[in-house]
């Protein structure tokens, strides 16, 4: 990856040498660049200037970025006990009340997130843990059932019959089933 100081002294040169009679491809050709990639390169230069990293998942300085300071205020809100069980919406709301700004919702959350201390706050109940389901175990015949109804198609359009069906759990085997004629 070429840094963003290089860039700009390439287009730069780029920029001249095309005033001095030299193709674009000529020049390219000379860094081992793509035309395109040139012509992307001057066209962020001139609109929005040159960030050093312009991929999708790069790191980039955030000016509007909480300072440590700001950080460990709003840990000490909301590790207040007047706030201790207060959910961070409820937290700025209570200070919005009073006329105290540390953050807005989101970023008390994502601060909370990031220092780990996203734990069940407020009135709701805590997540439960999920249940097993029984296990049916046949030692026998006719201990564990099961069941199904299938709807089965006619001889006559509109005309259709319901088969009702138990199976035994032990064995895979029908135990009973029954038709019924019914018009829908």
């Amino acid at each position: 990856m070429i840094p963003s100081g290089d860039r700009g002294a390439i287009v730069a040169l780029l920029q001249e040498g095309i005033s001095r009679g030299l193709s674009a491809k000529a020049i390219a050709d000379l860094f081992g660049l793509a035309t395109r990639t040139l012509r992307r390169w001057g066209l962020m230069i001139r609109t929005q200037g040159f960030s050093c990293d312009q991929r999708k998942g790069a790191s980039r300085h955030v000016m509007h970025r909480f300072s440590e300071e700001e950080r460990q205020q709003v840990l000490s809100t909301v590790n207040d006990p007047r706030f201790a069980d207060l959910t961070p919406g409820q937290i700025v709301a209570i200070l919005a009340e009073e006329g105290v700004y540390v953050g807005s919702e989101s970023t008390i959350y994502r601060i909370m997130r990031q220092e780990g201390l996203l734990n069940h706050r407020g009135r709701s109940r805590p997540p439960r843990e999920p249940r097993e389901p029984p296990v049916l175990e046949a030692t026998g015949i006719h201990q564990v059932l099961a069941w199904d109804i299938t709807l089965l198609p006619g001889p006559v359009k509109g005309q259709f019959y319901y088969l009702y069906m138990v199976m035994d759990g032990k064995h895979s085997g029908v135990g009973t089933a029954r038709g019924e004629h019914r018009l829908c």
